[in-house]
């Protein structure tokens, strides 16, 4: 049976954060995957695909997941888009507000933020990991809503299954790397037994409260701790698995 989360602050919207049980895959893969990036077979993933639309109910309509390549892209989808071309482009934050169309993030330890605005009608999903989070994916996202005219204080954020802290420990380049692109990012980072390990979602909430954004609910899910529940990407690293399923967060009109 497939298993999704969803968040209190979205109720008024069609969303789903889906973990990795109740497909159709194998092995590594099993089994939910619903990335085209895997080895997996194709047969495995589009079953999968369709698994998610019926539970979300909306198997009629056209959810589009971006090519997502750990960028501060952000891509704006209306009647006008080529779909075609657009799969193609390195895209990591998809906003619209059409009506028929899911937008969808694939994850394995990454944050998947899934975001509405009532009033303007609009939705956004990112796909932020912490090289698409220092290079601005969230401020990127945000900036292009409000040049839409949308009320960024009005706007309601989720984020879901995600690597906790406690589970991401970095070596002392990868705080640098933070440090030097602002001092203040060193809050970010919590300090044990001489290891590093890094606050992703706090990272993250503090780019949206920059905006004025402070409807965020945290599922408060580790991807990391939780193997029957959700692919790891870090988890395969450490078990030396050749590869690793990524998870659906999907919300649409």
């Amino acid at each position: 049976m497939v298993n999704l989360f969803k968040s209190k602050n979205l109720q008024y919207v069609k969303h789903g954060f889906f973990d990795r049980s109740g497909g159709v895959s194998t092995g590594i893969y099993s089994s939910l995957n619903l990335s085209e990036k895997t080895s997996d077979r194709k047969v495995n993933i589009d079953a999968n695909r369709a698994l998610v639309m019926d539970e979300l109910k909306i198997s009629s309509q056209k959810v589009f997941f971006p090519n997502q390549q750990h960028t501060a892209n952000v891509v704006f989808i209306d009647k006008k888009t080529d779909f075609d071309k657009l799969s193609h482009k390195p895209v990591d934050a998809v906003i619209t507000n059409l009506k028929g169309i899911g937008i969808g993030i694939l994850t394995a330890d990454c944050s998947p933020i899934l975001a509405y605005e009532s009033e303007s009608g609009f939705i956004l999903a990112i796909h932020a990991g912490w090289k698409g989070a220092l290079t601005g994916i969230c401020e990127n996202a945000l900036t292009f809503l409000r040049d839409l005219g949308v009320d960024l204080e009005k706007i309601s954020v989720a984020i879901g299954p995600t690597i906790s802290s406690d589970c991401y420990e970095v070596k002392p380049d990868f705080v640098e790397s933070f440090i030097k692109t602002d001092p203040y990012f060193e809050n970010f980072f919590i300090k044990k037994d001489g290891s590093y390990f890094f606050d992703l979602i706090l990272f993250i909430e503090s780019r949206f409260n920059l905006f004025g954004v402070y409807d965020i609910n945290n599922l408060g899910l580790c991807t990391y701790e939780n193997p029957e529940l959700f692919f790891s990407n870090r988890r395969a690293y450490h078990r030396s698995e050749k590869d690793f399923g990524r998870m659906a967060s999907i919300i649409s009109l």
